[in-house]
């Protein structure tokens, strides 16, 4: 291990040795090597080993047995990272080949953020969208607050997000932090509001990776057990998150969705969505800070930056 590079990617790989392959690859083929790779590998099979003792004999690998759950996992590398910055790059994405050279750029820039994320590119079904992950009409977006990031989540007028394996975090701002082990699928999202009370994090509008859908990944199924769990932890930081916060998170990702999977209107949560919806609407569409976001999110639409 090169224990003088600034920069640890931990590729977290699970039971998907060609995808796998693919981003290793990526991380290899770098314009910059400032990196540490470590493969960490929690698969339940010995697919990934093997590929990676075919392919890449010289990488470091590391193997989780038993298998842990997926968030353990994470905390388990940040557990171990020992360099100043690190990325938990997951094993179906893939990074362009300057990721590294411009995320490090961008970090010598802006020394004193909590985490860093770039843009990205999202593959469905094996085709690259024209839209990148995230809408900007500037080089970079600064979130100070754990509010101005809970709002670009969670916002129904927001302009979409980082995803999350293109975060790199600074261990000497970050580094105490770790994922809530039951917190749910939508854990990422917690660790990054309790990231941002320690520092800003910033989103570089370069997309720097490709972020693949498709159906053997967690984003790509809903969960709304999961979803009623991330509105407990969201509720413990109502001070500091705001009533709009919540507001907008009930509206679009729970009672939306009890419309929709009970249309037929009979049940008692029908009703209480609907209930709910309309008078949310009622306030939504009252408030000076609907039509602020509004407006951003036409600016970020029409006047995206560059992003070559």
């Amino acid at each position: 291990m090169k224990k003088q590079a600034p920069l640890t990617i931990y590729i977290l790989c699970y039971n998907r040795p060609d995808f796998a392959k693919q981003s290793i690859l990526s991380v290899l083929g770098q314009t910059s090597q400032k990196l540490n790779l470590i493969v960490s590998d929690h698969s339940s099979n010995d697919e990934v080993e093997e590929m990676v003792g075919k392919n890449f004999p010289d990488v470091t690998y590391i193997r989780r047995s038993p298998s842990l759950r997926h968030l353990e996992h994470f905390n388990l590398c940040i557990d171990e990272v020992e360099s100043d910055y690190y990325c938990l790059f997951h094993d179906d994405d893939v990074m362009a080949p300057n990721f590294v050279e411009a995320m490090l750029k961008f970090i010598h820039d802006h020394p004193n953020a909590a985490a860093y994320a770039s843009n990205a590119y999202i593959e469905a079904g094996g085709k690259i969208e024209k839209r990148p992950a995230f809408l900007s009409h500037k080089k970079y977006e600064v979130f100070d607050a754990p509010k101005r990031l809970a709002e670009r989540y969670f916002s129904r007028n927001q302009s979409g997000i980082a995803p999350n394996p293109s975060y790199i975090y600074s261990s000497r701002i970050a580094g105490d932090q770790r994922f809530i082990v039951d917190g749910g699928k939508y854990a990422d999202v917690s660790l990054l509001l309790d990231i941002a009370q320690q520092g800003p994090i910033i989103w570089l509008n370069k997309p720097l990776m490709t972020y693949r859908m498709h159906g053997n990944n967690l984003g790509s199924v809903e969960s709304l057990p999961d979803r009623l769990r991330f509105l407990a932890y969201l509720k413990k930081f109502k001070k500091i998150l705001g009533k709009e916060v919540l507001q907008d998170y009930r509206s679009s990702f729970i009672y939306k969705r009890l419309l929709r999977n009970n249309s037929k209107g009979i049940s008692k949560r029908f009703s209480t969505a609907k209930s709910y919806l309309n008078n949310y609407h009622c306030y939504h569409y009252t408030r000076l800070s609907t039509y602020k976001a509004l407006m951003l999110r036409a600016l970020d639409k029409w006047g995206t930056y560059d992003l070559r």
